[in-house]
């Protein structure tokens, strides 16, 4: 990259032009010239260049109006400005004009030498950046968001209108169907991408925990603090901060969460000094949370605060039309990390898959994609590589005998029943099933009163 760095010269004394010109081009730079201002702007207009040497005293434009009006054309193009005539005046405007370095003459050559060298390394950590960044979207963007489908589009429209600003994003969707990566979209398109993404799932910490977690704490604060800890709201400074499953936050700890998204400032555990936390919030629930206002369960300021930007993520069932190109990406996605070729489907295969009504959506495919590339044979996905339930065309639930067994609440019950009966008991294993957490799992057994299956 250094030997075709592109340098222009902008000065109307010959003999430093010739000057500066042989020394830069010996270094390895390619060098043009100027003899005024209005020449120096068409020679920019017919090419590019990574740098600009600009004297200030030249006839009818000086240089730093040159700089402002390079500035505004030219946004990658750095500039040292050059003069005899210093001033704290002209340094200043120069400054805020945006040039890299400020010389006077007569010019040290070296120092005129080190500051182009800086520029070469600036362009150069600029140009890794936004390779990082490329490497980030294509990995974490809304790319990964597969589907054609008009909910599955719109989402991510959204995605890309909301990225570009701070506003507060609330992802609502079923268990399954890529709340998460809506949000990785939303921080990895941002401007904040390069700063730190902290996730937090509300669920998996009791209220006390989740307090420090989020707030860290001083020394002392409470018995068994033997050191400062920082929380997850200094660590995502600059940052976003995405808040899991944030239905199942305690109320005491939404009422604190409401002053930090309003007042965007807390205190750490046993502090007393305010600490400014420039964050960027996220939060994904699937639960119905103004059905939760109601049961007082839910705080309705902390929702309407929350809900500027709300994004309903469909379920599977919602978009059918994108199971066969989901399922073709998890093929390649799997098979790529077990190091085989991509298998196929059997018609009867794909046909099972679009009729089965995945009730654990998105995650539930991919569970059941991942099994049949493992377990199938001479590179073909058969009806019997994949899950009972789908083999079965239905999610496993007895039968409902009455209309009250119809309810969302009724069929969530029977499925968490069904799957711990699959899993013979094993809660963690339930969990991953029904792509929930361990914690919620637990709260949803308690609140449904399921006692443990007969295997």
């Amino acid at each position: 990259m250094e030997n075709r760095l592109k340098i222009l010269i902008v000065d109307d004394e010959a003999n430093l032009l010739k000057t500066l010109s042989d020394i830069l081009q010996k270094h390895g730079y390619e060098v043009s010239v100027a003899r005024n201002a209005r020449v120096a702007l068409e020679t920019m207009g017919k090419g590019a260049f990574d740098i600009a040497l600009l004297d200030v005293r030249m006839p009818h434009m000086d240089g730093v109006e040159l700089l402002e009006r390079i500035k505004e054309k030219h946004h990658g193009l750095e500039v040292i400005v050059m003069t005899a005539y210093g001033t704290i005046e002209t340094a200043i405007r120069s400054t805020k004009l945006g040039a890299f370095a400020y010389m006077l003459k007569p010019l040290d050559i070296d120092e005129m030498l080190m500051n182009v060298q800086k520029i070469v390394k600036l362009k150069a950590l600029r140009e890794e950046a936004r390779f990082l960044q490329w490497q980030l979207e294509e990995k974490h963007g809304y790319k990964n968001i597969i589907g054609k489908s008009r909910p599955i589009r719109h989402v991510v429209e959204t995605i890309k209108k909301v990225s570009s600003s701070n506003s507060t994003v609330l992802t609502i969707g079923e268990s399954g169907t890529g709340k998460e990566m809506v949000a990785d979209a939303i921080h990895y398109s941002s401007r904040r991408y390069a700063k730190p993404y902290v996730k937090i799932n509300c669920a998996a910490f009791p209220e006390n925990l989740l307090e420090s977690e989020l707030f860290g704490y001083e020394k002392g604060a409470f018995t068994g603090a033997d050191r400062q800890k920082i929380g997850k709201f200094e660590v995502a400074h600059g940052g976003t901060l995405f808040l899991d499953e944030i239905g199942d936050m305690p109320l005491a700890m939404q009422a604190k969460l409401l002053r930090v998204l309003e007042g965007g400032a807390f205190e750490r555990l046993g502090g007393n000094d305010l600490i400014k936390a420039d964050v960027r919030f996220i939060a994904a629930t699937n639960q119905d949370l103004e059905k939760m206002i109601e049961e007082k369960c839910f705080r309705s300021d902390l929702f309407y605060r929350l809900n500027t930007v709300v994004i309903n993520v469909p379920s599977l069932l919602e978009r059918k039309e994108d199971i066969p190109l989901l399922i073709e990406h998890f093929l390649e996605k799997f098979s790529t990390q077990m190091s085989k070729k991509a298998p196929r489907l059997v018609d009867e295969t794909v046909d099972l898959m679009m009729s089965y009504p995945w009730p654990g959506n998105v995650r539930e495919l991919a569970n059941a994609i991942e099994r049949a590339t493992i377990f199938c044979e001479d590179g073909i996905i058969k009806p019997s590589d994949l899950p009972p339930n789908v083999r079965e065309g239905h999610v496993g639930l007895p039968p409902a005998h009455t209309s009250g067994e119809h309810t969302l609440e009724a069929l969530e019950k029977r499925h968490i029943t069904d799957t711990l009966r699959r899993t013979k008991g094993n809660k963690n294993e339930a969990a991953r099933l029904l792509g929930i957490h361990r914690e919620t799992l637990y709260k949803k057994i308690k609140k449904f009163n399921i006692k443990r299956p007969t295997v």
